[in-house]
């Protein structure tokens, strides 16, 4: 399910006018940013207009606190017309808790330490939006119900909207406060690992070829590759080179690129021949991606 920022307003304004009254009280709705995205006037800018928690509250993470996973809270409308445009290259997606903001984050950052199969701890950036929607399937686990026990919903941002996720609160009293960690099972782990061809494009871009990106949202981002090598894939290419230069392709132009004949006539050359789409693509006199513009 994926809602328009209207939709989205509306859902959260149903949600509370439904609560009882002494339930409203409680709810606080926020954005998850990771601040280590960020440049450092634009950390300092958004500490100073918006009131935050750090995840990472433990000792010995200290030094990794101004740069982890930060709760911003505030209305929702302020959220998304003034902290999101600040904070949209660490943006990672928005929840609804129904306890205070300092416990909401010392618990989340608390489960961002999990251990592995040999018992030993390690980081998991698990609200990334390549990671959260694996955790979310996993609701017959010992630690599921610490993590989402406090919170009605979880939002993503995504291509079509934002995507919704529900937590397990039902009443104030029923939370759940545990010392629960998230174990990297072998389940989890080969579900966390599948694919990893999304991130490495992803990487790739963003370092060789930044400014070919109109969003700076990270989950944005993602999804915007994920789709074009799906597409890539079902065209018939299989070179991590071809899906690397097609996905840049559709970053640079967008998705419509891909049925422009130029395009079309290249990757059909590409798949029935022995040279490369990107020899193709400058044989045919497809745009370059140097010709994108964005604003």
């Amino acid at each position: 399910m994926s809602l328009t920022d209207e939709a989205l307003k509306a859902c959260i304004s149903r949600y509370v006018l439904a609560l009882e009254e002494c339930e409203r009280d409680s709810i606080s709705v926020c954005a998850i940013v990771e601040t280590g995205l960020l440049s450092e006037d634009e950390r300092n800018a958004l500490w100073k207009r918006f009131s935050g928690q750090p995840w990472l509250q433990q000792s010995h993470l200290q030094v990794l606190q101004p740069l982890g996973p930060w709760l911003f809270d505030g209305d929702i409308e302020t959220l998304l017309s003034e902290l999101y445009p600040m904070a949209e290259r660490g943006f990672h997606g928005l929840l609804i808790t129904h306890q205070p903001v300092a416990h909401e984050a010392m618990k989340l950052g608390e489960l961002c330490v999990v251990k592995d199969a040999n018992k030993e701890e390690q980081l998991l950036r698990y609200y990334a939006p390549h990671v959260f929607p694996v955790l979310h399937r996993f609701s017959d686990t010992s630690w599921y119900d610490r993590l989402f026990g406090s919170l009605s919903f979880w939002w993503l941002p995504g291509l079509e909207g934002w995507k919704e996720y529900a937590g397990t609160w039902r009443h104030q009293g029923d939370i759940v406060d545990t010392d629960e960690k998230i174990a990297l099972t072998p389940a989890l782990l080969q579900a966390l690992g599948s694919d990893p061809l999304s991130h490495q494009i992803l990487g790739e871009l963003e370092q060789s070829s930044p400014s070919l990106f109109s969003v700076a949202c990270p989950g944005i981002r993602l999804a915007i590759v994920d789709q074009a090598i799906s597409k890539a894939r079902k065209a018939g290419f299989e070179s991590v080179q071809d899906l690397s230069v097609y996905a840049a392709y559709c970053v640079a132009h967008g998705m419509e690129v891909t049925c422009e004949p130029e395009f079309a006539r290249a990757v059909e050359l590409s798949l029935s021949g022995s040279r490369s789409l990107a020899e193709h693509l400058k044989a045919t006199g497809s745009q370059s991606i140097s010709e994108a513009h964005h604003g």
